[in-house]
């Protein structure tokens, strides 16, 4: 039960009437809460289309055959309308992708549990009332390769840990890979839970509860992963939860960086979805150029990221390499490119001591380069460095 000083307001959206009213009759047993129900037109495609007033949450059921409502909200801004809890059918990724890039608050699968639903109608208008630090969104960079082994996790685990000293703000490096759990390496941590553990609580989760969760770095960043135990089966992450849960972490932070997995896996999309900037890595090979174009038309027509969300990063760029900047930017229809020079000595000597670059080599010029990097992520303006044949993408930055 809610218990707030007046009922709280509900629209239930969908193409379904008797799935609408099976959710309004689980919300009856809720007497704080003042529920009512939208059909979604044939051939409409707005959910939003003519619902006046507004109510304090909205509640989209989509139909597993049809995301037109979910594509036409990720492609609206969510701080004119209210918060948005999403209900359908479990398995689609791109349903739980298309949801998290729409700003919703929580996705629940049917069979809807009834209890976890009200639960999730009060924590929303909880946070509204006090002024919810989930109003206050992070700002989200997915770091994605081309190809195995370009360098995604050297690259996302100093960017983290470059935001987080510079920044002095919450931060959070969040680790996709499950199995290997690269980043608990570099950073020379040893988790005891992380993100299997959280999927699994992530409706009893609150600020207290989540440092049980992620190791801490004595640069002050936070680091979710997996802890070094029996391999995770992937079907195990459920997408939908994690969708839940990315919600809950930005709120909580102000910066994640997330090392995606090496495949558009259905965690990986969903963190594509919440992105404010993809940062694609890539090396100079005729092959990893190839990828690196298939996965750039990717994830503009199919996954709906502005072209200028999308920053091309070339790792261990050499000067003398068969593959020039200039063959880069051609093959890939890109002006600007970031360029992270070669300086294996000092990288592997980081990657062995569990130690980052930043901090084990200040004057490094990937050092440099990462810092840079960390600069325009937060300032949204390219840093001019000469000499480093390095020219930057203006990157959007989250408020």
């Amino acid at each position: 039960m809610l218990q707030k000083t007046r009922k709280l307001k509900v629209a239930l959206i969908g193409r379904s009437q008797q799935a609408l009213e099976s959710l309004a009759e689980v919300l009856a047993r809720a007497p704080d809460i003042a529920c009512s129900t939208h059909l979604i037109a044939d051939g409409q495609r707005d959910p939003l289309s003519g619902l006046a007033p507004l109510p304090d949450v909205l509640v989209l059921r989509f139909d597993g055959d049809s995301l037109a409502e979910l594509e036409a909200l990720a492609k609206s801004s969510p701080d004119g309308r209210p918060p948005l809890i999403v209900v359908g059918p479990a398995g689609s990724a791109e349903a739980v992708r298309l949801a998290v890039r729409s700003g919703a608050r929580d996705f629940l699968p049917e069979p809807v549990n009834g209890d976890e639903l009200i639960t999730a109608l009060g924590t929303v208008h909880d946070d509204r009332m006090r002024g919810s630090p989930a109003s206050r969104s992070a700002q989200v960079t997915v770091v994605l390769g081309a190809a195995g082994g370009v360098g995604t996790s050297l690259v996302a685990c100093n960017l983290a840990v470059a935001l987080a000293t510079d920044t002095r703000t919450p931060t959070l490096l969040l680790d996709l890979d499950v199995n290997a759990a690269p980043l608990a390496g570099l950073l020379d941590l040893t988790p005891e839970r992380g993100l299997p553990a959280a999927l699994g609580e992530v409706e009893y989760l609150d600020e207290h509860a989540l440092q049980g969760y992620v190791s801490k770095h004595r640069s002050g960043l936070h680091v979710m992963g997996a802890a070094a135990t029996a391999p995770v089966p992937l079907e195990a992450l459920d997408p939908a939860r994690f969708a839940t849960l990315l919600e809950f972490l930005k709120a909580n932070y102000r910066y994640i960086v997330v090392d995606g997995a090496r495949h558009l896996d259905p965690l990986t999309l969903a963190a594509i979805g919440a992105a404010r900037t993809v940062v694609l890595v890539l090396q100079q090979s005729v092959a990893q150029l190839k990828q690196a174009a298939v996965l750039i038309g990717w994830l503009g027509n199919v996954y709906g990221i502005p072209k200028d969300h999308i920053l091309v990063l070339v790792n261990r760029y050499l000067k003398r390499s068969t593959v020039t900047l200039d063959d880069i930017r051609r093959a890939l229809g890109r002006d600007e490119l970031t360029v992270l020079p070669s300086h294996y000595k000092s990288v592997l000597a980081s990657i062995d001591s569990g130690v980052p670059l930043i901090e084990y080599d200040h004057t490094s010029p990937v050092t440099r380069a990462i810092l840079e990097l960390q600069q325009e992520l937060v300032s949204g303006h390219h840093v001019e460095r000469p000499g480093l044949l390095r020219r930057a993408l203006p990157i959007f930055s989250g408020g």
